[in-house]
Formats: structure tokens, sequence, C-alpha cells
């Protein structure tokens, strides 16, 4: 009897950890939703135009995601009462997170040309895409 319980909770522990997401893969996918919901809530007249990184090579996905998170800063919450939320989530982008990539002979942020923040946040979007297929394919 003991031994059919050992068996059962080790094949019950056995199949959590195999069915838990890892955690660099849950952080991509919680900045995903995150730039949705910006999407939603970000100002779109009488905004300052963001470089936005385009078509970046795999080397260079990291200068990439830093170019977006700095340029993040200058996003603005459409209205007040979306404000403090706003803010809650641009804290969330610019938490620091690890892309293993060599970012020699990469564009400057500022070589990048400039664009409205919605497109900004979807060109943002496909960057996380691309880094999510990249790193956590598996």
């Amino acid at each position: 009897m003991e031994r059919m319980i050992i068996c059962c909770l080790f094949f019950f522990c056995a199949s959590m950890l195999l069915s838990a997401a890892a955690p660099t893969k849950l952080r991509y996918k919680e900045l995903v939703k995150t730039v949705i919901e910006l999407k939603k809530i970000v100002k779109v007249k009488d905004v300052e135009l963001l470089n936005m990184p385009e078509d970046s090579e795999s080397k260079c996905l990291s200068s990439a995601f830093n170019c977006f998170q700095n340029a993040s800063l200058h996003l603005e919450p459409a209205n007040s009462q979306s404000s403090r939320n706003f803010e809650v989530m641009i804290t969330r982008l610019r938490r620091p997170i690890i892309i293993d990539t060599i970012t020699d002979n990469c564009s400057p942020c500022e070589s990048y040309a400039k664009e409205a923040p919605r497109q900004f946040l979807d060109s943002f979007l496909s960057l996380l895409q691309e880094v999510i297929n990249i790193h956590c394919s598996s």
C-alpha cells in the first residue's frame, strides 16, 4: 500500500513539473498581455513619436527589446482615470528580462524611424512574439 501511495505521489509530482511553464515563458506572456492592454489606453493624439526598431535580426533582439523598454517611458495614458493603471503597466514593461543574444553591430535606438504609439506597441508585440518563438519553443 505504501508503495502504491509513493508511486502515485511520484507520478503526480512529475506531471506537475512537466506541465509547469518556465518562468521566462510566463514573463513573456505577461509582457504580451501588458502590451495588448496598453494599446487600449494609450494616448493617440498630440503625442510624441517613438523610435521603433523594425525587422530585428536575432542577434539584436536584446538591443531592440531595450530600445522598446526605454521608449515606453514616453507613452502617455489617454485619460487621467487610467493613469495609475498605466503607470503599473509601464513599470511591468520596464522590469529587466534576460534575452541572451549578441548585441554587437546593432543599430542604436535613435537610428530607427519614429512612429505613433499604437504602431510602436504593435511592433513591440511582434518583437515579443519573435522572442517567445525563439527562446520558448519547446
